[in-house]
Order: structure tokens, then sequence, then C-alpha cells
């Protein structure tokens, strides 16, 4: 049986522990999960989505289930953000538990089951720039919304994520380790990644409870692709940098778009603005934090590429040296664009404080 069938029975069978299946499929592309969607053969119309949990990405699934539930608690108990969203939802096994554990020769797997949001599709690449505006501003209000959390709340659930000195640690532990014919291979951009050491220091210190995975796809829209209605993929949540969540949104939109739009950054900025309610303290920085995010995506792609492909899941070897590339070329781009994204974060600074005086 072919590594797919294999994953395909073991989902069914994970599958059963809440309904009877009537189908399953895979959904979505995401570089991490098996997700699968899953009908119910004694209520055909009722829809869910199945998640195998990657151990490699996770080590403590107990933890990223206890933080997601904090998480859906806090969005269910802000009357603003759910008069606005839906907020997604967990469904219990037969025996009432959230996440169910399958043992077989492969070793242990964890399933979760999730809602699927009836009506809803993501726009990936955005068609608009209404759907940019409203990508951004569900992101922004999912930040207002678990600012009422604590600090301490919110654990990583993988270590050093995000964190930019973690992931140059690592990469420089992968260039020394590899053989020189992988040394070959990332050689032309060696260079970049020695230009690009130092960031803004104030980048790298949290000060706001994030989403942490903030990519189009991770909105979804009504069938229209009108409005956004519901923020998905809740792993990643943690206290980190505001600058975290709308630097990778910026990022995602330029990558889906095929390049670097002043207008589209603009959506970005404006929707995030009237999402989280208020301008952000150190303004400037959102103008180097797509540059950022997209160096920083780019380092992680490269490393893991020297390490030979253990944490993104790729078809092909060199996939992830592609992907490096590609956001290396959107860093290229971000820096191009420095000044005028500085200008229209000065301009939504100048109208946040129009507004308040």
């Amino acid at each position: 049986m072919h590594a797919a069938e294999q994953a395909a029975q073991r989902a069914f069978t994970a599958a059963c522990a809440w309904v009877e299946p009537a189908g399953l499929e895979l959904l979505g592309n995401g570089h991490i999960h098996q997700t699968y969607l899953l009908s119910d053969k004694n209520d055909p119309a009722q829809r869910y989505v199945l998640q195998r949990i990657n151990p490699s990405v996770y080590a403590n699934i107990r933890l990223l289930m206890q933080q997601t539930q904090t998480v859906l608690a806090t969005l269910a108990e802000d009357t603003e953000y759910c008069s606005a969203y839906q907020v997604v939802s967990l469904v219990a096994t037969a025996d009432g538990q959230l996440l169910h554990m399958q043992n077989d020769d492969g070793g242990v797997h964890c399933w979760r089951l999730w809602h699927f949001v009836a009506g809803s599709t993501t726009c990936d690449p955005p068609r608009q720039r209404a759907q940019i505006w409203q990508a951004a501003r569900a992101f922004g209000a999912y930040q207002r919304a678990l600012a009422v959390l604590s600090f301490e709340v919110l654990q990583p659930t993988i270590s050093g994520f995000l964190h930019m000195p973690s992931y140059l640690n690592q990469y420089d532990k992968a260039l020394a380790d590899c053989s020189s014919a992988v040394r070959q291979e990332v050689s032309q951009w060696l260079p970049v990644v020695a230009a690009q050491r130092h960031w803004p220091e104030s980048l790298s210190s949290p000060n706001a409870m994030i989403h942490g995975d903030c990519k189009i796809n991770n909105v979804l829209f009504d069938t229209a692709g009108e409005s956004a209605i519901a923020v998905i993929d809740l792993d990643n949540n943690m206290y980190g940098h505001w600058a975290w969540d709308f630097g990778d949104l910026v990022r995602s939109v330029a990558f889906s778009r095929g390049g670097v739009d002043i207008a589209d950054y603009r959506a970005c900025a404006s929707g995030f603005v009237a999402g989280r309610g208020a301008f952000a303290a150190q303004s400037a920085l959102y103008a180097v934090a797509p540059a950022y995010l997209a160096f920083m995506l780019g380092l992680r792609f490269l490393t893991d590429h020297m390490n030979g492909d253990h944490y993104f899941s790729v078809p092909n070897r060199g996939d992830n040296l592609r992907r490096a590339a590609e956001q290396f070329e959107l860093l290229r781009q971000f820096q191009h664009h420095a000044q005028a994204f500085t200008d229209v974060a000065e301009e939504l600074t100048a109208d946040d404080s129009a507004e308040r005086s």
C-alpha cells in the first residue's frame, strides 16, 4: 500500500472515533498537518475537518490543545469579535475527548475534529483589494480580542517559533554540518543571509498576543468572497510581537499575488489598524515587518533544505530551496519599497492621531 493510501486508511479509521464516515477527502495544501474534509453517513449535510497533528512539529500536543481551548474561549467571550466573526469549534469524540490517540505499527497518531464552517471559502490569491482589507481587519480584530490574556497564558507551541536568533543559530549549525555538495547548492544565498543578520532589536521583543500564522488562506470568507467570516489555524497562538502577524500577512499577500504592490500593502495596513482598534506603537515597524518575515521564512526553508527537509514536507528534493529563493525575492522587493511602506505607515499614523484629537 502506498504512503498516501496508508494515510487515508489511517484517517478513515480515526474518523470513526467521532462519526460513521461517508466520505473523506484531502483538504487544503498545508505543509504541516494532514487535513481531510469528512462527511457523516448518518447526517450527510454535516461536514467536519479532520486533522492529524504533526508530532515532529508540535512536541507537546497536550499543551497545543489546552491553549487552543483557551483561545477559543477568549474569542467566544469577546462580544465585539463575535458580532463580526464566527469562532471555530472543536468536536468531542463519543467518549468526550477532544483528542483521539490512534496506535498502530507506525506509532501513535493524534487526531482532532473541527466543525466545518458552512458557506465558507478561502480567497488565495485574493481577487480584490477589498478581500485583502477584510482579511487584515480580521487578523487585527483577533489580536485585539486576545489582548485580555496575560503574557504567561500562551506559551510557544513550537520551541523558538518566530525567534530570529534561534533560526540564525539553526542555520549556522546546518551550514557547518552539511556536505560540500549541499553547501554548493545553497552558495548563492549565503551572502543574502550574511547581509540580513541585523534587524531592529525591538522586533525580537514580545509585546502582544498574536495569531502566529497570518497567511491570507487562514481567513475564511463567505461564498461570494465579500466578507471575512472566520479566522482559522490556531496552533501558533503565542505571546509575540504584534508586527509579526502584520508582516506575515503582507508577505503572504505579496506571494499569492505574484509580487509587491503598494496598494495591496495599504489595504493590509489600513485593515489591520481597523481591526486592532488603534495604530500600534512603534508604527515604523509596519514598514520593516514584511521584509523581516520574508527573510525569516526564507531562512527556515534554506535551513530545512540543508537539514534534509525534515520540517517542511516537500514532494521533491529541492523544493525547500526553491521556496527559500521565492521568499528572498520578496525580501528584495520589500526592501526596495521600504520608503513607500514608510510613507503609508506615517500617513496612517497621522490619520489615527487626527481621529483621536
